[in-house]
């Protein structure tokens, strides 16, 4: 994940260099483009946590983030806040009724509310 805040670090620092005239573009500067192999490589360290979700959804691995989210706040009735997927558990955060903010585990597999924090 590391790779593209650089990439775009590097890019800024490029323009605003040929920006105010402080780096000279050479018409012999060759710049290599990456090979499809790194493309390819580079592209899977980008998956967000939405995508590999989707696809576990989809092979019916996991249930569905909507049904994570309806068994933690059956267990933990208040406003949903937010929700992370870690591979074989939803992490659904919820602001109960007297204000404290609870983080629900519900296992990915079987829907089952495993905690809470």
């Amino acid at each position: 994940m590391t790779q593209k805040p650089t990439w775009i670090a590097l890019t800024i620092v490029a323009a605003a260099l040929l920006f105010t005239g402080q780096g000279q573009a050479h018409a012999g500067t060759i710049v290599p483009e990456p090979a499809a192999a790194e493309l390819v490589q580079e592209a899977q360290w980008h998956r967000s946590e939405q995508d590999n979700a989707r696809d576990a959804v989809r092979s019916g691995q996991v249930i569905s983030p909507g049904q994570a989210k309806q068994a933690a706040l059956s267990r933990y009735p208040g406003r949903f806040l937010d929700m992370s997927f870690g591979g074989n558990a939803y992490y659904v955060k919820i602001m109960t009724p007297d204000s404290r903010v609870v983080v629900v585990t519900v296992d990915a597999a079987s829907g089952r509310v495993t905690g809470a924090r």
